[in-house]
């Protein structure tokens, strides 16, 4: 045999060989970019998916979380109104007398008032007014606490 053709022969099939697994190599690179890239885009979508998902739903928590406070301003300003209204008329109930120097209960022989809330003074009843106002916002507070503690549990 010709020696320049077993050379031939074998740079043809070394040739052949890089150029195939050159062709190999790069195709399989392209495949795997292109799933790479399949993946990427699937992922990108289904977060694009999510966050819209996760605005739908905030939108509509902060609707019901909006309500429920419109709700509670409402009670409030009720709440206010009769409260401004019992005020107002406590103004005919008589002042508390002026402290005196009998340390004996009832020794002058004035009245002793303020034992039922009929015969509370002006200043008590004020109090009293003022604290059962507090509470009873308190309690709407609390209302409202409760609503939206519930709405975000469902």
């Amino acid at each position: 045999m010709n020696p320049w053709l077993i050379i031939g022969v074998i740079l043809a099939i070394g040739a052949a060989a890089g150029g195939g697994y050159y062709k190999g190599n790069e195709d399989g690179r392209m495949a795997i970019q292109s799933q790479w890239d399949a993946e990427r885009i699937k992922q990108q979508e289904a977060y694009a998916r999510a966050l819209q998902e996760a605005a739908e739903k905030q939108q509509t928590l902060q609707a019901g979380a909006d309500k429920l406070r419109q709700e509670k301003e409402r009670e409030t300003r009720d709440l206010l109104a009769r409260n401004t209204a019992l005020a107002n008329s406590l103004r005919d109930r008589p002042e508390r007398p002026a402290a005196d120097g009998s340390t004996v209960p009832g020794a002058t022989g004035h009245r002793q008032g303020g034992c039922t809330p009929r015969e509370l003074y002006r200043q008590d009843s004020e109090v009293v007014v003022g604290l059962a106002r507090e509470a009873d916002e308190i309690r709407l507070a609390l209302k409202q606490c409760y609503a939206q503690y519930e709405t975000l549990r469902k």
